[in-house]
């Protein structure tokens, strides 16, 4: 059985792909519940659940992070293709190298950051719900590690053999 929009052939999506959409559904579930009542506490009774902002903040800051690397994965991120549809096919694999290189040590520099700050936030606590802030640190150190294995499989692995 296949959906309407896949043709029957289409290769099944990998276990961990289905586990992350299923991650992105339940969190954008998770937080237009929190939101919505909050919407109609404040409107209906005057009141509202502080415990609701900050876990949909917390929510949404996995959900982008998990988002990126989604579409990291597909490769449907946003490219600047102006200069590089320009060159002739030695200058756009020189350029298609430069910027892997740059993509690889901003990555790290990300990774690097988020480290630290998921450090940090192991003795810090959120004000209402008392979780740790390295669990929301740790979703820019996740981004930024499966972003550069994801790199280094597209530069390296999957890269045409001449």
């Amino acid at each position: 059985m296949h959906t309407p929009d896949a043709p029957a052939d289409a290769p099944r999506k990998p276990l961990i792909r289905k586990a992350a959409e299923a991650f992105m559904a339940t969190t954008l579930a998770l937080m237009v519940i929190a939101v919505f009542s909050n919407v109609v506490l404040r409107y209906a009774f005057g009141t509202g659940l502080v415990i609701y902002e900050e876990l949909s903040r917390l929510l949404f800051v996995w959900l982008v992070c998990m988002g990126t690397v989604v579409t990291a994965h597909e490769k449907r991120h946003l490219s600047f293709d102006l200069l590089i549809d320009r060159v002739g096919p030695r200058t756009r694999a020189a350029m298609g190298v430069l910027a892997t290189l740059v993509s690889a040590i901003v990555l790290g520099m990300v990774a690097k950051g988020a480290w630290d700050q998921v450090i940090a936030g192991l003795r810090s606590f959120s004000p209402v719900i008392g979780y740790p802030l390295a669990v929301a640190a740790a979703a820019t150190l996740f981004m930024a590690v499966a972003m550069e294995i994801l790199l280094f499989k597209q530069a390296v692995l999957d890269r045409p053999r001449g």
